[in-house]
């Protein structure tokens, strides 16, 4: 074979450098970096960008190879990159490139082997990996917002609660310290007070519907006596006793309060003047049937009680006729003997 003559070199080379310069407004455009690498890893040509992402000249890079600017602990996925390439096949790495000023750059690298020449396109991942970032600290943040409305709802609803159970406790407080107004404190069962107030309603419930209502009026027989004999503890704790006979005496729906001193006194609601001498009869029976310390000293050898008893009727209308009538009757009982029932 003559070698090629002059002539058809001219017009060789003259074909090739038409061939660049058509290509090159197309290899300027690219808008990743991209680079062209001989089969030794050599610089052959490098794109405005990825001059811009190394920093290099074309002077400086055309005295490099690819692997002087990769960092160190990418050089060897970096070599079976190569590999890859060499067996036809086209590659995609994550790795990172150290510029002109010694800064690590995170590229994702995809790389081919075109006959002698390796084309390698670079895709700057600092954005990519700033936005991650960015995506992560907000997350973060919006997961501690979620973690502190969490929190200040259940610190919330343990306010709530709190607020409820003390609510609560000084509803309870309320309706103690209303029972306590209420109250006798010696023997714990309604004071005069309230059996005043209760015998009013009573009194007014009646004259609207008529119902029968019953008043006793109770009290110690010889109680002064006790006292004197026994002293004031064992007085106090035989009107205790004595309270709760009188509440075991009546009907649970009857009211029982402390009137004063040794006087007792009982409601009965819906009970006319034949079931309230019966209730009475019961708790005078109760009452001396049960056992008191030295009542033997008695001046009638038992500590017993007397019973007034009143009924609402036409001569019988208001609270005052009925506590005046109770008292008149609980006056007979004492001046016929004591331990007896009148009404």
């Amino acid at each position: 074979m003559n070698p090629p003559s002059l002539k058809e070199i001219r017009i060789k080379v003259e074909t090739l450098e038409r061939e660049i310069s058509l290509l090159r407004p197309i290899f300027e455009a690219i808008r990743d970096p991209f680079f062209l690498l001989n089969r030794k890893g050599d610089f052959l040509k490098i794109n405005p960008k990825g001059l811009e992402l190394l920093g290099y000249s074309p002077e400086e890079l055309q005295q490099m190879v690819f692997i002087d600017v990769v960092a160190l602990d990418d050089l060897s996925a970096v070599r079976d990159g190569f590999d890859e390439m060499e067996k036809g096949h086209q590659i995609s790495l994550d790795l990172r490139l150290v510029n002109r000023l010694r800064e690590e750059i995170p590229v994702e690298c995809f790389g081919i082997l075109q006959g002698e020449t390796y084309l390698i396109t670079l895709r700057d991942l600092r954005e990519k990996i700033r936005l991650k970032e960015e995506w992560e600290r907000s997350k973060k943040q919006f997961m501690e917002k979620i973690r502190e409305r969490d929190q200040y709802a259940r610190e919330l609803q343990a306010m709530r609660d709190i607020f409820k159970e003390k609510t609560k406790e000084i509803e309870k407080m309320k309706e103690e310290a209303v029972l306590l107004s209420y109250t006798d404190d010696l023997t714990g069962i309604y004071n005069h007070r309230f059996f005043i107030q209760q015998l009013t309603l009573e009194v007014e419930r009646q004259k609207r519907y008529h119902a029968p209502l019953s008043l006793l009026m109770i009290d110690i027989d010889y109680f002064k006596d006790y006292n004197d004999h026994n002293g004031h503890l064992a007085g106090d704790e035989a009107l205790e006793n004595i309270a709760l006979l009188i509440q075991h005496g009546v009907r649970q729906s009857d009211i029982v309060a402390r009137y004063g001193g040794e006087e007792f006194g009982a409601i009965l609601v819906n009970a006319g003047r034949e079931k309230a001498m019966e209730i009475a009869g019961r708790v005078r029976k109760i009452v001396a049937e049960a056992s008191f310390p030295n009542e033997k000293d008695q001046p009638n050898g038992d500590l017993t009680v007397s019973i007034g008893v009143a009924t609402v009727s036409p001569s019988i209308s208001t609270l005052t006729d009925l506590i005046r009538e109770a008292d008149h009757a609980l006056y007979r009982a004492k001046r016929a003997g004591r331990n007896r029932i009148e009404g």
